[in-house]
């Protein structure tokens, strides 16, 4: 009987795992591996790729009508690209040798805590289930090949956290290619190019309260990222932060205060830069209303401009709702798995582990070790930023992508009405 109830958990835990939905697969791949701060860590690093990518494509990428690259962050991934992937990621420090480590860790360390229904079979399902390489992984990492190129080592270090929160959106490293030229009318965001979509008498409204809702963004993030650095060096979250126990009662104190301060002016920020974001969500919305009287149905050019923006939308809110779920997934692993809690038997486990690693890939190992250390005390601040930046990429996207939807159906309608009539005449 057990046996049975074993065998139909894993048939059914496959095959969801094998559908197509990244972040659901991300979800429930994450109940298979070993719970480490190390795996969570990791996870944010993908989060925070795919937020980096998304303000990429929204404010980094020119776009017109005839521009390419809009089909092309939307395509599917072929398999050339996959090995690719496969490749680069197995020369990562934490992919090259966490298989030599992964059965002391799963010993000292266990299985995710929602396994423990299946008892004395949870490691063993779990060790069936887990997956090399995380779908987000390649999600993400699909778009490095295409923003930063096939060759590894023009691509961000990706897994590495910064000590600094300053320019949370941007890859520190990395050299960015110019993957195309765009032709014709050209537009230096999507947001632009949005707003040479709606009627001219909302067009200069819309700019301006663009503008205004970006720089209330920058400046919550200014605060959050302030915030961060200074939780950071105030609380030993994870075992190990140095920096912490060693400042005076006087200096944790002032630290305290200057962190009091920085979250009033940072509530006070996020109110104003929710209001901006209100109004200028409601002159898309006004405009999304104005556009249906207005389109020009024999613009071809019109119509292809909505098309690109319209991909691009898509795959920025695919792309937020995925980072969201990483996020997300980390978070509530770290909360459910007493992950924090276990980090100094985590690290001892990396200490016992190193044994079993070839000497050829000790230098990796060590590697690997180190960004455990430092990634883990900055993983909170990491993960709160990148949530705030992914709920306002969602919210963004998809207000394009309604905007632009209106269109499109407005031409695919025209294009039926004349196959139609042509059918009726005959041609």
């Amino acid at each position: 009987m057990k046996k049975r109830v074993l065998s139909l958990v894993i048939i059914t835990v496959v095959s969801f795992v094998m559908s197509g939905c990244s972040a659901m697969q991300e979800t429930f791949s994450s109940q298979m591996e070993v719970p480490t701060l190390e795996n969570q860590a990791n996870r944010v690093a993908i989060g925070m790729i795919i937020v980096r990518e998304n303000n990429i494509m929204a404010q980094k990428m020119p776009i017109s009508a005839d521009a390419l690259w809009p089909e092309m962050v939307s395509a599917e991934m072929d398999d050339s690209t996959r090995g690719l992937i496969n490749n680069a990621v197995k020369n990562d420090p934490y992919f090259a040798t966490k298989h030599y480590t992964k059965h002391i860790q799963r010993k000292m360390l266990g299985s995710n805590e929602n396994l423990n229904f299946l008892g004395k079979y949870a490691n063993l399902t779990a060790t069936i289930l887990d997956q090399s390489i995380s779908p987000l992984t390649y999600r993400a990492l699909q778009k490095i090949t295409i923003f930063y190129g096939k060759d590894e080592k023009n691509w961000p270090n990706i897994f590495n956290y910064s000590g600094s929160f300053s320019d949370f959106l941007e890859f520190k490293n990395g050299n960015l290619q110019d993957i195309e030229s765009p032709t014709g009318d050209i537009y230096e965001t999507i947001g632009e190019a949005v707003i040479s979509l709606t009627p001219t008498n909302l067009q200069k409204d819309l700019d301006v309260a663009r503008r205004e809702m970006l720089d209330g963004f920058d400046e919550v993030a200014s605060y959050k990222s302030q915030i961060g650095e200074l939780e950071t060096e105030l609380k030993p979250q994870i075992k190990g932060n140095k920096n912490s126990l060693k400042l005076s009662r006087k200096k944790r104190f002032e630290l305290e205060q200057e962190l009091a301060l920085l979250k009033a002016k940072s509530k006070e920020a996020e109110s104003f830069a929710n209001e901006r974001e209100l109004i200028y969500y409601e002159l898309l919305d006004r405009a999304t209303i104005a556009i249906e009287s207005e389109i020009d149905l024999n613009d071809k050019n019109y119509f292809k401009l909505a098309k690109n923006i319209n991909l691009v939308a898509q795959e920025i809110y695919t792309g937020a709702t995925e980072a969201y779920t990483s996020f997300g997934v980390a978070l509530g692993n770290l909360a459910s798995n007493n992950i924090v809690e276990n980090f100094p038997t985590e690290l001892k486990s990396l200490a016992i582990g190193k044994a079993f690693v070839p000497m050829r890939l000790q230098s990796k190992y060590n590697k690997r070790v180190l960004r455990v250390a430092k990634n883990s005390i900055y993983l909170f601040p990491n993960i709160f930023m990148g949530t705030y930046y992914a709920s306002k990429q969602l919210a963004l996207a998809r207000k394009y992508e309604n905007l632009t939807e209106l269109i499109l159906i407005a031409y695919e309608t025209k294009q039926e009405q004349e196959e139609e009539f042509k059918h009726a005449k005959g041609e």
